[in-house]
């Protein structure tokens, strides 16, 4: 009974390694159902383009960079009108302030010119009135002053007149100079103020150039 059963283990073994072969042989013979499509687009043997192909690579290339070059340019024109757009609204805002503080600094010079009118109109006043009095301190003018006066001695009446007028004098002197003062500080801060003004009108008038300039710019442009 143990004498068979080697060659049975060897027949089976030979009979199974030729099933396997065969098996084997029959997937190598067997078509495959979905080739591989490299062979047709790897160009393995170097061989030339085909030019129909590449004429059409170059035009789609050519369109994408055309399509990507005007949407730069239409990007480009975009940041530029509003960056002009973003100047005039600064231009804009600027001049309002100007016209603001213009208006402002008007207010002022107006009131410094309302100071100075009654100040330099008492000047004048007291100016013609030194002048009176130092006439009036005169020894003829003196003589006409006291000559329908009653008095015994008219040499100390005549002094006694001249020094009520020459205290006089001094007041007016002294109110004069005090008024001169105050006219040179309120004629300062008005030059300031004028100043200002002049200097705020310049700058919108700068700026309404400016923005004149910018329209017209935007409107060669539309057109």
């Amino acid at each position: 009974m143990r004498g068979p059963q080697p060659y049975f283990i060897v027949l089976f073994l030979l009979v199974f390694t030729g099933f396997a072969i065969a098996q084997q042989t029959d997937k190598m013979k067997r078509p495959v159902k979905n080739p591989p499509q490299y062979p047709h687009i790897i160009d393995l043997d170097n061989k030339e383009p085909n030019p129909q192909q590449n004429a059409v690579e170059q035009g789609v290339n050519g369109q994408q960079a055309g399509t990507l070059e005007q949407a730069m340019t239409s990007l480009a024109n975009e940041v530029k009108t509003l960056v002009q757009e973003l100047r005039s609204l600064n231009l804009r805002q600027q001049a309002q302030l100007d016209i603001l503080r213009m208006t402002r600094v008007d207010m002022r010079i107006d009131h410094f010119e309302r100071e100075l009118r009654p100040v330099r109109e008492r000047i004048a006043a007291l100016e013609m009135e030194e002048q009176n009095l130092l006439q009036l301190m005169t020894r003829d003018a003196l003589l006409a002053q006291t000559a329908n006066i009653g008095t015994v001695n008219r040499e100390q009446t005549m002094q006694q007149v001249k020094l009520n007028h020459e205290t006089r004098l001094r007041y007016v002197v002294a109110e004069k100079d005090r008024l001169k003062k105050e006219e040179r500080d309120l004629a300062a801060s008005l030059s300031v103020f004028q100043k200002l003004s002049q200097e705020a009108e310049r700058k919108i008038q700068a700026a309404e150039e400016l923005l004149q300039q910018t329209d017209e710019n935007r409107t060669e442009r539309k057109q």
